[in-house]
């Protein structure tokens, strides 16, 4: 009584879970199968690829070495028009701005009060020089007749002092007509260097005198300087490296940004360093000829060697930084990526010169940074420079 019940429940078992127990049995297959894999082909299968980065090798690159200072524009002279004599400023016989040429005729001022005091002067001094005719006329006569023991000394002493007198007031009438002849020509003001000349201050019927001040402004234009402090610093190193003035060349760096197409020569270091500043005037010669420099503008001037240097360089943009200073992404045979603390110094255009922590031939991560981690891999693949 007992089996029947049971194998009749058996059986009423197996028929009604049929479906049930194929799934279970699907599961348990599927669970056998991959229970029997190797661990390392189930981690394989799983692993995301590594990520592709762009490096550059550290390698030793030219550059020209240079540094800037800010700098100002000289003119080598610069006059100021100031009247010599008083008078009425007759005529102006320039443009303002324009470019005049030494012994060119700039001012007139009125010359009618010059020219009566040089004829004025003209006549006393032809009248002292008749004068003085006549006092050597008589002291040949007085001299004869001494000789002939006709006249006493003291007549031919007397004649003599007269001729002296005459003589010495042709002197001074001679000087009264040279200096009317000077302040006459003082009244025709003309351009005493080569250059432009700038803003007339004054008109045309106005009076002028020698406390009237500069009239105008002559700069001489080409050549011209660029005057520049450098601190006492860059000048040790300068001379500590044995540089001389003629292994550099300036170059200057205009207001818009653009480059000077000209190129100067330092002309003048100054033998003291400025109190307040610490810094040494430096002056270089630059040719101006379209006048393109402009007196008291200011320049950026470059101060570049004519010989290049090679140096250990990385690209700009493989730099990194963080609160302990710069670093870099390094690749290394592995494709394992490291960081690497550096110290870089100048920047040479897109690149950084390498002053420690850096050997030629390390590769530098310069795209896909931010893919990559330290002691991660990679896929690295290198950059494509055109030096």
């Amino acid at each position: 009584m007992i089996r029947e019940v049971g194998m009749a429940s058996a059986g009423t078992t197996t028929k009604s879970r049929g479906p049930i127990g194929f799934a279970i049995k699907s599961l348990l297959l599927i669970l056998f199968i991959s229970l029997s894999l190797p661990a390392h082909a189930q981690s394989e299968s799983a692993a995301p690829p590594a990520p592709a980065v762009t490096v550059a090798l550290i390698k030793e690159r030219s550059f020209q070495e240079s540094e800037t200072f800010s700098g100002r524009i000289e003119a080598i002279e610069s006059v100021n028009l100031i009247a010599r004599v008083q008078g009425y400023l007759e005529a102006r016989h320039f443009e303002e701005g324009s470019f005049v040429e030494k012994g060119d005729l700039l001012y007139e001022l009125d010359q009618d009060i010059y020219r009566n005091t040089l004829t004025q002067a003209q006549a006393a001094l032809q009248v002292a020089q008749a004068n003085e005719t006549l006092a050597q006329q008589k002291f040949n006569r007085q001299e004869e007749l001494t000789k002939r023991d006709v006249q006493s000394r003291a007549l031919l002493e007397e004649s003599q002092a007269n001729l002296a007198v005459s003589q010495a007031n042709v002197a001074a009438a001679q000087s009264k007509v040279e200096a009317a002849e000077i302040n006459l020509a003082y009244t025709k003001i003309t351009a005493p260097i080569t250059g432009l000349i700038g803003r007339s201050v004054v008109s045309t019927g106005d009076l002028i005198s020698p406390q009237s001040g500069p009239m105008a402004t002559i700069v001489q234009s080409d050549p011209i300087y660029a005057s520049f402090p450098v601190p006492q610093r860059s000048m040790i190193d300068f001379r500590k490296r044995g540089a001389r003035n003629e292994d550099v060349f300036v170059s200057l760096t205009l207001a818009d940004g653009s480059t000077y197409e000209h190129h100067g020569k330092i002309s003048f270091t100054d033998v003291s360093a400025a109190a307040s500043s610490d810094a040494i005037i430096v002056r270089a010669t630059v040719p101006n000829p379209d006048n393109m420099l402009i007196n008291n503008g200011l320049v950026d001037v470059n101060i570049v060697a004519n010989e290049d240097t090679s140096k250990l360089a990385l690209p700009l943009q493989a730099l990194l930084l963080d609160q302990q200073g710069a670093y870099v992404l390094v690749v290394d045979e592995d494709n394992i990526v490291k960081a690497a603390r550096i110290e870089v110094g100048e920047q040479r255009g897109g690149y950084l010169v390498v002053q420690s922590g850096l050997d030629a031939g390390a590769k530098v991560i310069v795209e896909g940074i931010q893919k990559a981690r330290p002691g991660s891999k990679v896929a690295p693949s290198i950059l494509n420079e055109a030096n």
